[in-house]
């Protein structure tokens, strides 16, 4: 009969449950961000609103539901996405080879011959002009948009479809904590460099004061913004204000509760640093981009479009992916030469 008053006080065992994840989230974004926040009375209950809007947020966020590709040798042929995503079956087993958590699935006799993974591509667009035909007439300075796709990386290797959808769920607050961190890292960056300008500025301002005379800098740090300082005294003047304008709102990461306010920053508005779109793109087999499907050739390409960050943000790619270990197998034997020659190659470098 007590059981409304306990919900309302939270002392429920779902809600102490709730409070359990929200508590080791908490400890996750600090062990990420900076472990002596833990110094600061209070820092948990501070952190909480934001824990639970960014846990909230994470939850909802909307990835679709995109075929897998089958990454193979046999996937040239029947999935022309593969093709548009890898130059050749060779570039193809080559990222399989480097993965070393594919590795670490296959190794563990448990998983079984099947992996279903996320794989991350940064997506780059190229404009060109290239010939295509138009009513009947063959025209060679046609803009066209060229997309392709490097730097892949397979992520949470799963047993199943759904290991893999609750894998990646659980990977979203690992990415908003490696956010988190990286922004502390680039405004500490920025910190460090605009005082070490503003000193080089107010260094010169003094000598001039003093009749003259010449700033030589004695640690051999020579940056392009102490290179470039104005050589009077209004143009000094002026550019110290604005890098005291532009420290203003940096100077609380010398201390850490100021480091704490960022970290709520970003919590509290999970969205403005860690954001998901769907995608389609429409692409001949030479990736140029088209509007929409208007040829035979023209294949639709969905991803997920993730950005990261504010501060010179990340952009990435990410589709679903299936390898099967006996298809692996093939890709391996059909270019076993290829990667002898390969690893030759590497140990004659001494990279090996």
């Amino acid at each position: 009969m007590f059981d409304w008053l306990w919900q309302k006080l939270e002392l429920d065992a779902a809600s102490r449950q709730r409070k359990a994840t929200l508590l080791q989230a908490i400890e996750a974004v600090v062990d990420g961000s900076d472990a002596r926040l833990r110094l600061l009375s209070g820092y948990q209950q501070r952190l909480l609103p934001g824990m639970r809007r960014s846990l909230d947020y994470l939850a909802s966020l909307p990835w679709q539901r995109i075929e897998p590709v089958e990454l193979s040798l046999r996937g040239f042929a029947t999935d022309r996405r593969l093709g548009l995503l890898f130059s050749s079956p060779l570039s193809l087993l080559l990222f399989l080879k480097s993965s070393s958590a594919l590795e670490d699935f296959f190794l563990s006799a448990s998983k079984g011959d099947d992996a279903w993974a996320m794989m991350s591509m940064n997506r780059s667009e190229t404009a060109r002009f290239g010939m295509t035909e138009f009513n009947g007439e063959v025209r060679s300075d046609v803009a066209q948009l060229v997309v392709s796709f490097d730097q892949h990386r397979l992520m949470d290797p799963s047993a199943n479809q759904e290991d893999l959808q609750q894998n990646v769920s659980q990977r979203g607050l690992a990415v908003l904590v490696a956010v988190i961190g990286r922004r502390l890292r680039l405004m500490q960056q920025m910190r460090l460099d605009l005082q070490s300008e503003l000193e080089q500025v107010q260094l010169k301002l003094l000598t001039l004061s003093r009749g003259g005379g010449k700033v030589i800098d004695a640690t051999g740090n020579v940056s392009s913004g102490a290179a470039s300082l104005p050589a009077d005294e209004p143009g000094l003047r002026q550019r110290e204000a604005a890098l005291q304008q532009q420290l203003q709102p940096l100077a609380g990461l010398a201390e850490l509760s100021g480091i704490l306010d960022v970290v709520c920053q970003v919590l509290e508005q999970p969205a403005a640093f860690f954001r998901i779109e769907a995608e389609t793109i429409y692409l001949n087999r030479m990736g140029v981009r088209h509007e929409r499907p208007a040829a035979d050739d023209v294949t639709a390409l969905s991803y997920e479009h993730v950005v990261l960050g504010q501060l010179q943000p990340v952009s990435r790619a990410i589709m679903p992916v299936h390898v099967n270990r006996q298809q692996l197998r093939e890709l391996e034997q059909q270019f076993a030469d290829e990667l002898a020659s390969l690893q030759q190659q590497q140990q004659q470098s001494g990279l090996f």
